[in-house]
């Protein structure tokens, strides 16, 4: 499933977003930046639920501001929760299994369709530019693209794309490249680090003459994600992830080294 859109030839500045991951104050404050610096057009390539404690905030909020999104493959799961409950439970830790069934259960009648409703990809014409937005890769979309993926496999996933730009997420690094007259573009994450930074990651797209990619680190209030995680008695390795900017592996890692101290 896809959409094709046709946007204003005047638009010049397009921020893009990617795993949210159910953090409203993250998302707040990276739309805030992102309008100061003369956003016109706000892409998000999905994710945008799991592991926060916002999850029908952030589908509101993205919603409301008429962002041009895509499902990502963690959306996907919280959707199909309840008939792939068992595997989940078989392959995965259990707190994933626990953050894929709490934002399932959370999600509202109306923001389960609309997540449903999402395309996996979306082509976005902006003037004479095409954009190509997916979560994973043209190709796949659970893939992740990045600074270790193949000419080969990006020559790939530009042949099949055929745009102008290809902005994916899934891997929570900011990345781009350019590979002929295609710039591939993973804006990082708004709402769940990796990499030890807790700050939110996006990119500006900009269309003047040079064409300019930016990444940006902005600030947010992470003690309203910490508050919510208690007032909704979520487990501890989730605050540890947004106030320290790691994934679960390094946050278990972590507090276990700390209850051995």
């Amino acid at each position: 499933m896809h959409h094709n859109k046709k946007e204003n030839l005047s638009i010049q500045t397009i921020a893009l977003l990617s795993d949210i991951h159910g953090n409203l104050p993250a998302l707040e404050a990276v739309c805030q930046h992102a309008i100061e610096h003369g956003a016109q057009l706000f892409l998000n390539a999905g994710d945008t639920v799991g592991f926060g404690p916002f999850p029908n905030e952030c589908l509101d909020f993205i919603r409301i501001h008429r962002f041009h999104s895509v499902k990502g493959d963690f959306d996907q799961k919280v959707l199909e929760f309840p008939t792939k409950r068992n595997v989940f439970e078989l392959k995965k830790h259990y707190l994933r299994v626990f953050t894929l069934r709490w934002a399932y259960e959370q999600l509202s009648r109306h923001n389960f369709e609309f997540l449903s409703a999402l395309p996996e990809f979306s082509k976005i014409g902006v003037g004479i530019k095409m954009l190509y937005l997916t979560h994973g890769s043209p190709r796949n979309p659970k893939a992740h693209l990045g600074p270790n993926t193949s000419r080969v496999e990006l020559l790939f996933n530009q042949r099949h794309a055929k745009s102008d730009f290809i902005v994916t997420g899934n891997s929570h690094f900011f990345w781009k490249e350019q590979l002929e007259n295609t710039i591939f573009i993973n804006p990082g994450s708004v709402g769940r680090q990796d990499d030890g930074d807790p700050r939110a990651s996006y990119a500006i797209l900009s269309l003047g003459d040079p064409i300019r990619v930016t990444q940006f680190r902005v600030t947010y209030n992470v003690a309203r994600v910490i508050h919510a995680n208690e007032v909704y008695n979520l487990p501890v390795e989730f605050s540890y992830m947004f106030e320290n900017g790691v994934n679960l592996e390094r946050a278990l890692a972590d507090l276990s080294k700390m209850k051995d101290d």
